[in-house]
């Protein structure tokens, strides 16, 4: 969780190893801790991860990619490292100082 908040985080885990570069590139890129660094919405679904599984779907590849894909994250483990430094990380954004006290 501290390497989330510093922006020094690493996909050495091995959940991590049938993820493209691309893939791994595209969540950095949402993960990137400066807010007028962080690509928006529009800025994120242009990118190439993106485009590939878009066009990838389009060419009737991307059916047995998304099932894995959404089957991958009903599964994902609510203890995973990943998933709760994403959530405090999130929280720490949207919280007021207040209602983080």
């Amino acid at each position: 969780m501290k390497k989330v908040k510093l922006g020094k985080f690493s996909f050495t885990d091995p959940i991590w190893k049938n993820v493209s570069d691309t893939g791994k590139d595209f969540i950095s890129l949402l993960l990137t801790k400066d807010p007028a660094k962080r690509p928006t919405a529009q800025q994120a679904l242009g990118h190439s991860w993106i485009q590939q599984a878009n066009q990838a779907q389009k060419e009737g590849m991307g059916v047995n990619l998304a099932v894995d894909a959404l089957s991958n994250l009903s599964n994902f483990n609510a203890k995973s490292k990943l998933k709760q430094a994403t959530y405090a990380f999130i929280a720490s954004q949207l919280l007021s100082k207040n209602e983080k006290e």
